[in-house]
């Protein structure tokens, strides 16, 4: 019976390990890995901070012009 036992976790692991090489041999399984290690969130926060630093300038530069107008208006 012991024999079985170890027989069925070596078989067990094996397989996992045969998994885990399928997985990660192709772009679909490299997703699936980052998905699982967390690392696309992480990517993703990285990308939403840059992307958020640029609207706040470009925001900034819109104000900034439209003040600068206002003010040649109120010159004249």
């Amino acid at each position: 019976m012991k024999q079985w036992k170890w027989h069925s976790l070596f078989m067990l692991l094996l397989i996992a390990l045969a998994g885990l090489g399928l997985i990660g041999g192709c772009d679909s399984g490299k997703k699936a890995v980052d998905e699982f290690t967390g690392n696309r969130a992480v990517k993703q926060y990285h990308k939403s901070k840059k992307d958020i630093g640029k609207i706040a300038e470009q925001q900034t530069d819109r104000y900034n012009s439209i003040n600068s107008a206002d003010d040649q208006e109120s010159d004249q």
